[in-house]
């Protein structure tokens, strides 16, 4: 959906940008850090470069929010573990990143149709064909808010309708059932890490990010 979500992680200090700059570095660094781990992302995973690029892009945001860095786990390891938990291996994964799996979800078609135009209203066609991921899957959704919060910072005379869009997304769907990610991946217990730790990270992140939009989560609320 976006390069910047694929961009090398860069742990150098962020410069001054604007709020919605410094929120969508955020969306972009989750975005990668939550793909399958090969090459330079399980390098930086591995060392913990993500991890400090995170914490540092933490920092500029416009409101308090603090990372917690996973364990670190090397990179033959993580691969594994992704494998097992969200890898559908004969079937179902043990835990689903697809918005469709989870409580409270609207029948697939329904689903796919609301996110689809979503997407398309903001200039992205994916109804031909073309994402990587199916629409509901959380790095599309993770990637989306990246590329929102990115046109607000481009264009700040069409920030009110972004935000606009942002909120309404935020609403009806990363807070509504990111959640029940969270509970699922905690359900799992130590073999999950550190992908219970990023998730767990992810939801205090849009958390926080729903409070500074002044958003009334439609999920169950996330514990600080």
């Amino acid at each position: 959906m976006s390069e910047a979500a694929d961009a090398p992680v860069d742990t150098l200090a962020v410069a001054e940008e604007s709020e919605a700059a410094a929120r969508s570095r955020v969306y972009g660094l989750f975005a990668q850090a939550l793909q399958f781990p090969q090459g330079d992302l399980a390098a930086a995973l591995e060392d913990g470069q993500m991890y400090q690029a995170l914490a540092l892009a933490a920092g500029a945001l416009p409101y308090r929010y603090t990372f917690i860095a996973p364990p670190l786990i090397e990179r033959r390891e993580l691969g594994l573990i992704y494998t097992a938990l969200f890898d559908a291996v004969g079937g179902r994964p043990q835990v689903s990143m697809l918005e469709q799996r989870h409580e409270g979800a609207p029948p697939e078609q329904q689903l796919w149709e609301e996110l689809l135009r979503f997407y398309r209203f903001f200039g992205l066609d994916f109804s031909g064909g073309g994402a990587r991921e199916r629409p509901d899957h959380l790095l599309m959704e993770l990637e989306f808010m990246h590329y929102l919060t990115f046109l607000e910072a481009g264009a700040p005379d069409s920030a009110d309708d972004l935000r606009r869009g942002q909120t309404d997304f935020l609403e009806r769907h990363l807070a509504r059932w990111l959640p029940g990610l969270r509970v699922a991946l905690a359900g799992v217990g130590e073999t999950a890490a550190p992908y219970d730790v990023l998730i767990d990270a992810v939801a205090r992140f849009i958390g926080a990010d729903c409070t500074y939009l002044g958003i009334s989560r439609a999920g169950p609320q996330v514990p600080g």
